[in-house]
């Protein structure tokens, strides 16, 4: 490997864990290149097998361990090579890869880059499962699947099965591997962030750099795949934490019970029934008031923040044009109109005509608002009713423009 370059990191993690977060924060350090999933672990396997069934028998005279040799030394050059370029092309030194499926290559991932370290990205397996099973009510993702047809029945049993082998493979591959891997929990990035990612990097031998948390979504990342709730935050949010209590604790199998309290208990996380018992629903009153402030910030969302927000990023989308009405519903007067016609965006109150309409309630606002909800599931679940819109790049360059 070029010494100019550091040694590859790879963030392991179970689906839904933060890890596009992660990226974010990593990608922004100006030492380290994090792109979106590049399927390292499939894409080193593949070419494997490939170079093993071609150039690798042109050797001649070579035994077959000499030729398994050769095939993963031209991969690994081949990979290198991809990824050293783009890393100098954005002037860094590291380059960072957070596919969550590589947790079924670790073996192919050991082979072939034997100096990497990695970044063990562990949170709570219910806010996990919550996370996964609002993700899954229109579509499950790859990696789901063999957990869904395990249990046709029982979508949080598929969930949480999903999360315990990933949890505990990752655990034994952090065990096998302790100098190059460095334990890290969501939880502790998003409520310590500093004190937490300090010694992260200190681990991947590069300084802190002051002001991180405020820079991680003011740059921009490269396109690419992850969660899509990431690409529409404006900052480090703690909201999440703790969502998996609206996960029936009905739903899950007894026969769960031991290996999942286990595992909780090697990470630091309270065991199941203590989860439940310290996150109750809040009381009737306590929803009131919330309900009560919820209506009082709509105009202020309007006002302030989305007017900040148009002002702010509207040259970012001069293709995103037409009058968009943003029907508010549980609060007077909640119609608004974003007018995109002109290169100066306006926000104002008010009924009119309009290209594009969407109808939300003010409880799904501000928890989109927040960081409660994602704009792009609500959108993916039909909560958010939408008129007149046919391209769902525009839709998405909306919710940029706003929440971003």
């Amino acid at each position: 490997m070029n010494e100019a370059f550091a040694p590859p990191v790879f963030i392991l993690s179970c689906e839904r864990s933060g890890s596009t977060m992660l990226r974010y924060i990593m990608d922004t350090h100006s030492k380290i290149a994090c792109p979106g999933h590049l399927y390292l672990g499939s894409l080193c396997e593949d070419l494997n097998r490939t170079l093993f069934g071609t150039l690798a028998q042109t050797h001649g005279g070579r035994d077959e361990e000499s030729k398994r040799r050769y095939a993963l030394s031209e991969t690994r050059s081949m990979v290198v090579n991809i990824m050293q370029r783009y890393t100098a092309a954005k002037g860094k030194q590291i380059w960072c890869e957070k596919t969550p499926m590589n947790l079924e290559y670790l073996p192919v991932l050991e082979a072939h880059f034997p100096d990497a370290k990695y970044i063990c990205l562990y949170r709570n397996c219910m806010d996990v499962v919550n996370s996964s099973l609002n993700m899954s009510k229109f579509r499950f993702l790859p990696e789901h699947m063999p957990y869904v047809h395990r249990n046709p029945e029982n979508i949080i049993a598929a969930m949480t099965e999903n999360w315990l082998e990933k949890t505990d493979r990752l655990l034994a591959f952090e065990a096998a591997h302790p100098e190059r891997c460095y334990r890290l929990k969501y939880e502790s990035v998003v409520t310590q962030f500093e004190e937490t990612l300090e010694p992260l990097f200190q681990f991947l031998g590069v300084d802190w750099e002051a002001g991180l948390s405020e820079r991680v979504f003011a740059v921009t990342h490269d396109a690419g795949e992850g969660d899509g709730k990431a690409t529409l935050s404006s900052k480090i949010r703690q909201d999440s934490i703790g969502k998996g209590k609206e996960v029936p604790r009905s739903g899950i199998p007894n026969k769960f019970l031991p290996a999942l309290d286990d595992l909780l208990g090697k990470l630091g996380y309270p065991a199941l029934d203590d989860y439940y018992s310290q996150n109750n629903p809040p009381s009737d009153s306590s929803k009131k008031t919330r309900e009560t402030s919820e209506v009082s910030e709509i105009s202020e969302i309007f006002e302030v923040r989305f007017t900040d927000a148009v002002k702010r990023n509207r040259h970012l989308y001069p293709t995103l044009q037409g009058l968009w009405k943003i029907i508010v519903t549980g609060v007077p007067n909640g119609v608004w109109i974003i007018d995109l016609s002109g290169q100066e965006g306006v926000v104002k109150p008010g009924d009119s005509r309009a290209d594009f309409s969407l109808s939300l309630s003010a409880a799904l606002l501000i928890d989109i608002m927040n960081g409660k909800r994602s704009s792009v599931e609500a959108i993916n679940q039909g909560v958010i009713e939408i008129t007149g819109v046919d391209d769902n790049g525009a839709l998405i360059n909306l919710g940029r423009l706003l929440f971003s």
